[in-house]
């Protein structure tokens, strides 16, 4: 049995609720595309022994990769050197 399984819908989720409006649905959705486009990426670049990383925005690492180029807005930067 699924954890959202609810007997009143049977197999369908609970979170299409019957009285939620499209307008509803479509707040939800953009809204939860905003949150995934800030949840954090690491990318790591190596450079001899130390390891370059930088912490960006899921969205911006997607965006830099799509275009090829380096978009610039990042949460941190450092290195790990061993």
């Amino acid at each position: 049995m699924p954890a959202l399984w609810c007997p009143r819908l049977g197999d369908r989720s609970g979170v299409n609720h019957p009285r939620m409006t499209y307008a509803g649905r479509r707040i939800a959705f953009v809204l939860a595309i905003l949150i995934a486009f800030l949840l954090p990426k690491r990318s790591e670049h190596e450079r001899g022994r130390c390891n370059d990383y930088v912490v960006r925005p899921w969205g911006f690492y997607l965006l830099g990769e799509v275009f090829d180029r380096d978009i610039g807005f990042t949460y941190s930067r450092g290195s790990d050197c061993r």
